[in-house]
């Protein structure tokens, strides 16, 4: 299941929940600080930005040695 990011839209605060995607519309997440539901789905860090020729990736610069793909 993906971990989705939220923000409390009551008190502020940020928390994580692993929702499987066809219950993501459907699930009432409340906040685990102040139980609200009135709660707004945030972009995942992991999606934003981009890489370049020296960075992205999930492995690190161990990958292919920086030759590319094989």
């Amino acid at each position: 299941m993906p971990l989705f990011e939220f923000t409390c839209g009551k008190c502020g605060k940020n928390f994580e929940e692993l929702l499987a995607l066809a219950d993501l519309e459907s699930a009432e997440v409340a906040c685990p600080h102040c139980a609200s539901t009135e709660v707004i789905r945030a972009l995942s860090s992991f999606a934003t930005g981009g890489g370049g020729a020296t960075g992205g990736g999930g492995c690190g610069s161990g990958c292919g040695g920086g030759r590319g793909f094989s």
